[in-house]
């Protein structure tokens, strides 16, 4: 039993502390009324059990992408937020829902692109555990994932806690699409691909 209380605690704390700015993406991401909320949902629970895939790949044959080559995806959110900050000005016209194929891939992408420490830290969780320890990790990081989702879409909400986020969600969100942009670039250093 306190085996079983001591898994679930490690695997609480690893993803709260490697998903933190992921919750802010998906706020962000909700905020935005051309996407669906289902596809920003199903990109996300992709985009985890993709980091999932890789770290165990990396346990198991220590076969990883360099993080470097995955912060090159933090193009994907700055393109978004150089698009809603253009389409922002001057217009009037209400947003219009992106393709479901390319809403989903879209917050995919940015899952995939935000998950250097995913990495860093699932890789030798997993390959400290055994398989039905492992199964049970990954199981709380889908169950936690599903309550980033929920939470971050509460946070999104016109009116939370008597707060009026979406006033100033709308006019923040392309700053805050290439922030996180920038921010992947930072904690990937994309640039030491380009050295030596």
């Amino acid at each position: 039993m306190d085996h079983s209380l001591s898994l679930i605690s490690i695997g609480i704390v690893a993803f709260a502390s490697t998903n933190v700015d992921d919750l802010v993406m998906l706020i962000a991401l909700f905020i935005d009324r051309s996407y669906r909320p289902s596809h920003i949902v199903i990109g996300q629970f992709a985009g985890m059990l993709g980091l999932i895939a890789l770290s165990l790949a990396g346990s198991l044959l220590a076969l990883i992408v360099p993080t470097a080559y995955i912060g090159f995806v933090g193009c994907v959110p700055i393109a978004i937020g150089l698009c809603r900050f253009w389409r922002g000005r001057g217009t009037t016209e209400p947003d219009r829902p992106v393709r479901g194929t390319s809403s989903v891939a879209t917050a995919t992408l940015v899952t995939l692109a935000n998950g250097g420490d995913n990495l860093s830290l699932y890789i030798p969780l997993f390959s400290i555990h055994r398989g039905g320890e492992t199964l049970g990790l990954v199981a709380i990081f889908l169950v936690l994932t599903g309550l980033w989702c929920v939470t971050g879409f509460a946070l999104a909400r016109p009116r939370f806690l008597g707060w009026e986020i979406g006033k100033w969600g709308e006019a923040v969100l392309p700053y805050v699409m290439i922030a996180i942009g920038i921010y992947i670039f930072v904690k990937t250093d994309v640039l030491t691909v380009f050295e030596g």
